[in-house]
């Protein structure tokens, strides 16, 4: 059994290749499948190393541009998520490409609550979104998708800001007072940190940005006084096995930490990051960290309760 909830899943990231055809046929990109799909159009082509994976991510978004589009995405993502028995998600949407190709978050954020609206109807699914400012463009930027999804707010189903991107362009403390902005706007706030940099980058996410989740987080396994201080701090660490593996920062599911944040006492979940790119969904990557890391029903549970603990806007009835 998993938890039937999900933190960290990004929705271009939830991309079907068949809706990528569709899209790149409608826009007339056949460069866009070149780039992303395997030779038959199945399925996502494998990443090379991190810097592929922004590049395939890139290339894919880059004919996700309407509203229709992006509802069209939550719909095939609301269906998915009822399939593997998801109740809820929090939804990453890239706020910070939207507005770097002159796309207006507004009408995209209100195709998306009514997306919501009706995944609930129909599959009893809760989604809820976070839009995400692209660390390496800067903190102006960054303000830009803070204004907007302030402007958005709850009643579009907008309940975090977070940071992602490229984590070495620029450093967390950057944006701290974005982020602080964020939540005097009522926001969750989360911010990708230690995916492919160290212990340091977790702790100023959390010392000096003062995030309440960390995704990724990896870096931190790294040293226990920064194990130790998401422990002290209940920060929840929203961790991605199979999706660290996809884009090399691990080279197998055995060196996942996850067992270490465990025993430091670390609030955490197993989350998919970008499914449709990667082959994750999350009964697997459970079922893996059974394997790998010797996880146990009691520790799911205990993952499970984390995250219940974690989510920005969990309805009633599913605490």
């Amino acid at each position: 059994m998993t938890a039937g909830i999900e933190l960290h899943r990004h929705l271009e990231g939830s991309l079907r290749p068949a809706r990528l055809r569709a899209l790149a046929d409608a826009y007339g990109r056949p460069d866009v499948l070149r780039a992303c799909l395997t030779p038959d159009g199945a399925a996502f082509r494998p990443c090379r190393d991190f810097p592929d994976f922004l590049n395939l991510f890139k290339a894919a978004t880059s004919v996700v541009r309407s509203a229709a589009d992006h509802f069209a995405l939550a719909a095939d993502l609301a269906a998915d998520l009822a399939a593997q028995g998801v109740a809820y998600a929090e939804i990453t949407v890239s706020y910070g490409v939207l507005q770097k190709r002159e796309l207006d978050p507004r009408p995209i954020q209100a195709a998306l609550w009514e997306a919501s609206q009706a995944a609930a109807e129909r599959h009893g699914v809760h989604l809820r979104w976070q839009p995400d400012a692209t660390r390496q463009w800067g903190v102006d930027a960054a303000w830009r998708v803070l204004e907007a999804a302030a402007a958005a707010g709850r009643a579009q189903g907008v309940v975090a800001f977070g940071l992602g991107g490229d984590e070495k362009a620029l450093p967390a403390r950057d944006f701290a007072a974005v982020f602080a902005d964020a939540r005097h706007e009522g926001l969750g706030t989360t911010c990708h940190a230690g995916e492919t940099t160290g212990p340091e980058a977790v702790r100023e996410a959390v010392e000096a940005c003062g995030v309440s989740r960390v995704g990724h987080a990896l870096g931190a396994a790294r040293d226990p006084a920064v194990l130790a201080l998401l422990a002290a701090r209940g920060v929840h660490a929203e961790l991605c096995p199979g999706s660290n593996v996809a884009t090399g920062v691990l080279g197998r599911l055995e060196d996942h930490p996850l067992r270490r944040f465990l025993d430091a006492g670390v609030g955490c979940s197993l989350n998919t990051d970008d499914p449709t790119l990667f082959g994750t969904e999350l009964a697997g990557e459970y079922a893996a960290a059974r394997e790998f890391a010797g996880l146990t029903e009691g520790e799911i549970a205990g993952m499970a309760a984390s995250a219940r603990a974690a989510a920005f806007d969990l309805p009633e009835n599913l605490t």
